[in-house]
């Protein structure tokens, strides 16, 4: 696993100094190739996420534009890719970034559950997201708003665990009072 973390590394380093032939062979989205992935260099950027001693992910988003708040392109997706060859690529629309957290195994299936917190524009405000690996796709769990400027709740401690299960926190304004709820997260 290791030795594949370092060719997969080596190879978005090579790729990233030889941006300008990248760019003219590369297609306008990442594609999935067996020894990783591609990336057009002139449209895309590619954000690394250490999720944990041995497994990252790479997010791939579309370059900014100038003055761009959200229409100045027509698609907004990001895909992310993980050095644990298990697991497929995710794709997320309405996006220009993410973070990324793993929850560990929260349904006992031996494999972990993801929340991804989608970056946009502006604003504090955005999706929490879960998502389980379920027949080799990543599978929509639960969501909701969360609030990301507070430190209270970062997206690391966004699942807890409750008498019968886990519970999401998510957040929310009532009154003008922000209040946290949790929402049980059913498989």
């Amino acid at each position: 696993m290791n030795k594949f973390c370092i060719y997969l590394v080596t190879l978005v380093l090579l790729t990233a100094c030889n941006s300008k032939q990248t760019a003219k062979n590369a297609t306008a989205t990442a594609a999935t190739t067996p020894s990783g992935f591609t990336v057009d260099y002139g449209k895309q950027e590619v954000d690394t996420i250490l999720l944990s001693k041995t497994d990252s992910a790479f997010v791939v988003k579309n370059k900014a534009i100038k003055d761009d708040m959200g229409d100045k392109q027509k698609d907004y997706t990001i895909q992310v890719y993980f050095t644990n060859l298990k697991w497929p690529k995710l794709s997320f629309k309405n996006a220009i970034g993410a973070d990324l957290v793993l929850a560990g195994d929260l349904d006992g299936d031996h494999q972990t559950e993801l929340l991804l917190r989608p970056e946009w524009f502006s604003s504090c405000w955005s999706t929490v997201n879960l998502f389980s690996l379920k027949n080799n796709a990543w599978k929509l769990v639960k969501n909701g708003s969360m609030y990301f400027c507070s430190d209270q709740y970062p997206l690391s401690k966004r699942v807890v665990k409750t008498a019968s299960g886990y519970g999401l926190l998510t957040d929310s304004l009532t009154d003008d009072k922000f209040i946290t709820l949790k929402k049980t997260i059913k498989f």
